[in-house]
């Protein structure tokens, strides 16, 4: 390994790093030994594991280190710098631990990615949603307003259904033949034409005994069988003499 691709770190964020320390920040660490920039504390932290492996490999003395649960952070750091210093030269890691955790944080960049699309899709999501809450408010009113017109709608076709039955009822009771209209007319007619003989005659029998003979003069004609009300006899239907 080159010294060129080496860089000095201190003892406490080493192991910070391959522990998984809360509250320390291992981004720029876990960047150099992997060869990449990381900004996410998540992928720092699965590096953590790979870091360890490697630095076995390069520090047969890091294998002694072993931080039981419950011992005290600062005791830890002092097991460390008893076996490899204050400060630690780490190397760039390669081979198929460099792989492997190239594997790793690829996945996790790709579902960090896909979480963020997701999030920036659902706030657009609910702008749009909190922007079409006051269109969603007239149309709900504008629905309640057509259903109280269908309502309307439907009372007033049963209303004129109604209103047909009726209609129909009553032209049933009340259906005119026109023929029989009209010769119920011109017999009135002549009813009433021969009353008014009938009394001119009567009128004249009085003249006579009175001494008027003009007046007494018999009409000389009666209301004919064929009177009507067109010029061409009974079977006209015109009005007319």
């Amino acid at each position: 390994m080159s010294d060129t691709t080496r860089k000095v770190f201190p003892i406490e964020t080493v192991l910070a790093l391959v522990t998984g320390k809360e509250g320390v920040d291992i981004k720029e660490i876990a960047g150099y030994v992997t060869g990449r920039s990381l900004t996410c504390d998540t992928c720092a932290k699965a590096v953590g594991p790979f870091a360890a492996a490697w630095l076995v490999r390069c520090f047969p003395k890091f294998a002694d280190l072993n931080w039981l649960e419950g011992q005290a952070w600062n005791a830890f750091v002092s097991s460390g710098r008893g076996l490899l210093g204050d400060n630690v030269s780490l190397p760039v890691m390669d081979g198929v631990t460099m792989n492997l955790c190239a594997q790793v944080l690829d996945a996790l960049q790709e579902t960090k990615d896909s979480l963020s699309s997701q999030i920036a899709a659902n706030t657009a999501l609910e702008e749009r949603v909190r922007a079409l809450e006051p269109a969603e408010a007239r149309a709900a009113a504008l629905d309640k307003k057509v259903g109280e017109l269908e309502d309307k709608v439907k009372a007033v076709n049963a209303d004129m259904g109604a209103l047909r039955r009726q209609v129909a009822e009553f032209q049933g009771k009340v259906a005119i033949n026109h023929d029989e209209l009209m010769e119920t007319i011109k017999d009135a007619i002549k009813d009433g034409l021969k009353g008014m003989v009938v009394g001119g005659v009567a009128a004249g029998a009085a003249a006579v005994e009175g001494g008027d003979a003009e007046a007494a003069a018999p009409a000389e004609n009666s209301v004919p069988d064929d009177f009507g009300f067109g010029s061409s006899g009974a079977d006209s239907d015109g009005f007319g003499f």
